[in-house]
């Protein structure tokens, strides 16, 4: 899992079926100090039912066993699954570090 910050959204006129009920967001990785990791890349993340917004700190996670619990689970078998590998799993309403954490 990995915190990060959406920076702005994804907007398509066509999309696969499976994301029809998904909004897609751009997201960059950020540090338990809320700054933007400028090593890591940007990328593009679906966000199933949580409606993440600009500026939203959300949770990440970055493995298809998680789009496809998140989002295949009524699937009947043999139909493709949601073709995405970076999913939003929570907004972040704030966080505590501990002192030498």
């Amino acid at each position: 899992m990995r915190l990060c910050k959406v920076t702005g959204t994804v907007v398509s006129t066509r999309k696969h079926e499976r994301l029809r009920l998904a909004k897609l967001l751009l997201v960059q990785p950020i540090d338990l100090e809320g700054s933007i990791l400028t090593n890591l890349a940007e990328e593009v993340a679906l966000d199933p039912k949580f409606d993440a917004g600009v500026g939203d700190i959300v949770l990440t996670a970055k493995q298809g066993t998680v789009v496809a619990q998140l989002m295949d689970m009524d699937l009947p078998e043999g139909e493709s699954g949601t073709p995405a590998n970076v999913v939003i799993i929570a907004v972040v309403e704030g966080m505590e570090v501990a002192e030498g954490a």
